[in-house]
């Protein structure tokens, strides 16, 4: 029997039945898949099935297709639904599709971005690992914090956004549906890692595909509201507008800013299995989530256009909803029909997709910088324990596009100094040293504020305007985004005019590691670095399957043995197989650094020590020489000719 549009019982709890009904599929096949299928893919990415690397990277397992689906599900959101919506309602048409470009334009830039990061450390497991090498490890913490503030923002937006819609459109309160959508994706994430989250992300998108195209050929023949020509009485709203031109600007620098420090996109990097499955996968998901976030924005600005919207008492995050009504004034949309229940459902399985990569994402993180090396269990319990807070906090049911700005003008404070760390020539890394960058960064984040307790002559006033008020005003963001710029030439004209005087003074890390704890929070990044690898090394996680499944053959197609790594004074860190016996290291020079040079004094003020960063005494723009006989054993694996090997 069908469901009268006013049995609103009726329909909340057919809501929640089919809802969950679809959140438990996705779980469940994700459960299986890593049950019965993950073996297949370990034995593919030449990895033991169940280890770290697997669970927080799949490292370069995947093929375009899936990379392609995986970026659009991570890109994609509950958020789809509301805040696209919002922006263009009043935004006005500029915002509108802006915001479509500038969700996508992420994807292909991260790609790119990622594949420099990848050809030049093959081994890079997150971008923790990336900025420890390239400056240092005060500024991997930095980066680390930044990084989880910004993706736990992001999922607190999640868990608010489908709060929202089962409190306002279905009708009920918001913390079951809350609690389901966490509990259910950390599951299936926290038993399979990143590898379920991308098989998982393959059907999620399949499905929410298949509902948007449902739905924009059901508002394309029932929509009957009329659209008067030149916008009507919202002329001034709907068109051209200061909002919707600030866009132009603001929304491509805060999304690319933001995505910079989202680990849960930086993992589908390291998942590719080449750089055609990166670049292709890329290009798919970038079409796929700017079609999608457009025409999600198309509905609520078109709802407006016919004035099925009551600006002054719609709840902003059901504008979309309000497209489907059938005439003026007929109050707040809520679900009555099994289209708006396809687009409840579509929320929710995009909800569930964007949550799961985002945890992923955060466990990558935290592992990587706290748990490296350590057993997955250690991972797993993470996965759980970031859930519980933010649970909490998404009950109250803040604004999504406010929870949005604060880690958007925060992540465009710190993005410009992390970018330019990708140029690693002599020169640059004379100049752009970890303390610089460091510098800079909390100086921006200063900066913007004042600029808003400037502007507003409050400093309350002030800082409100800047992290959750400005309303994406293109001033505040020019401020964040050039204010880094700034301060790096200031620093690095400072440090260089020092250096010419001939003034010595330790980087921020020199004096970091004075600190008690702070080398158990650096973590042993020495050693992790050697993990990640340097600029000549090649994907080693692949070449030690190889050999290992060589070694294990008997017979005449055996292959030889690899040579026992020596002990004692035979072997000494940068020196070759067979070599003489090196004089003891001077007390200058740290564990593990390269006898090639030798400091007698600390190194020039502002972290000027190049590629390497903290404790790597080599010449100024040089690079540490490394002699690793080929197919030496390394840690159980197999370094290349020119690779890198831990201190010994």
């Amino acid at each position: 029997m069908a469901l009268a549009s006013d049995d609103k019982y009726g329909w909340t709890v057919l809501a929640y039945c089919l809802c969950i009904f679809f959140l438990v599929a996705f779980a469940l096949y994700g459960i299986l898949w890593q049950k019965f299928l993950a073996g297949k893919e370990a034995l593919k990415m030449h990895v033991r099935e169940g280890t770290t690397e697997m669970f927080t990277t799949a490292k370069g397992s995947q093929g375009m297709w899936r990379i392609g689906w995986s970026f659009f599900a991570a890109a994609m959101g509950g958020w789809v639904i509301t805040a696209p919506a919002n922006f263009a309602v009043w935004g006005g048409w500029i915002a509108m599709m802006m915001y479509a470009i500038a969700t996508g334009i992420p994807i292909l830039l991260i790609a790119f971005l990622g594949r420099i990061v990848v050809e030049k450390y093959p081994d890079c497991c997150s971008l923790g690992d990336f900025v420890a090498w390239r400056f240092g490890p005060t500024m991997k913490i930095f980066t680390t914090l930044i990084t989880l503030f910004n993706m736990c923002i992001f999922l607190l937006a999640e868990f608010t956004t489908v709060g929202a819609l089962f409190s306002s459109f279905v009708g009920d309160i918001n913390y079951p549906i809350i609690i389901v959508v966490g509990l259910l994706a950390t599951a299936y994430t926290a038993y399979g890692g990143l590898l379920v989250s991308i098989v998982t992300d393959q059907a999620q998108t399949v499905l929410t595909l298949l509902i948007i195209t449902i739905v924009w050929i059901y508002v394309a023949a029932e929509f009957r509201a009329p659209l008067e020509p030149g916008f009507g009485d919202l002329k001034e709203q709907l068109g051209p507008q200061f909002l919707g031109y600030s866009s132009i600007f603001t929304l491509p620098a805060s999304l690319v800013c933001a995505t910079v420090f989202s680990e849960a996109v930086w993992q589908r990097v390291w998942a590719s299995e080449d750089k055609k499955a990166l670049y292709g996968g890329a290009v798919i998901g970038f079409t796929a989530v700017t079609v999608c976030v457009f025409l999600c924005g198309l509905f609520g600005f078109i709802a407006a256009w016919g004035g099925l919207i009551d600006l002054d008492t719609a709840d902003p995050n059901l504008y979309m909803f309000q497209v489907f009504k059938r005439e003026q004034g007929a109050g707040m949309a809520t679900v009555d029909s099994w289209i708006q229940m396809l687009v409840l459902i579509l929320a929710v399985v995009m909800n569930e997709s964007a949550v799961d990569s985002l945890l992923n994402g955060i466990t990558s993180t935290i592992s990587s910088q706290f748990f490296r090396g350590k057993e997955i269990t250690y991972c797993r319990a993470v996965v759980f324990l970031i859930c519980i807070p933010l649970v909490v906090i998404a009950t109250r049911n803040y604004a999504v596009l406010q929870l949005f700005l604060i880690s958007n003008m925060l992540c465009c404070c710190c993005a410009f100094p992390v970018f330019l760390g990708l140029f690693d020539t002599p020169n640059m890394k004379r100049h752009l040293t970890e303390t610089v960058v460091l510098a800079s960064c909390l100086l921006s984040i200063i900066t913007a504020t004042a600029y808003g307790i400037g502007v507003e002559g409050s400093w309350s006033r002030g800082a409100y305007m800047t992290w959750l008020g400005n309303g994406y005003a293109y001033d505040y963001f020019l401020v964040a985004v050039f204010a880094p710029v700034a301060w790096l030439i200031v620093f690095g004209v400072i440090a260089e005019l020092l250096r010419q005087a001939g003034v010595n003074a330790p980087g921020v890390s020199d004096i970091a590691m004075q600190i008690p704890g702070f080398k158990a929070l650096a973590g042993h990044w020495e050693e992790d670095l050697t993990d990640v690898g340097g600029p000549n090394d090649v994907a080693m996680t692949k070449q030690r399957a190889l050999e290992s499944e060589s070694s294990s053959d008997t017979g005449a197609n055996a292959a030889p043995a690899a040579p026992a790594r020596p002990e004692g004074p035979a072997y000494t860190y940068g020196q070759p197989l067979g070599a003489p016996p090196q004089a003891p290291v001077p007390p200058q020079m740290p564990v593990g650094g390269s006898p090639a040079v030798l400091m007698a004094s600390p190194p020039p003020f502002f972290g000027a020590v190049p590629m390497g960063g903290y404790g790597m005494p080599v010449p100024m723009g040089g690079a540490m020489p490394q002699y690793v006989p080929q197919g030496m054993p390394v840690g159980g694996g197999y370094v290349p000719q020119g690779g890198s090997v831990p201190p010994v």
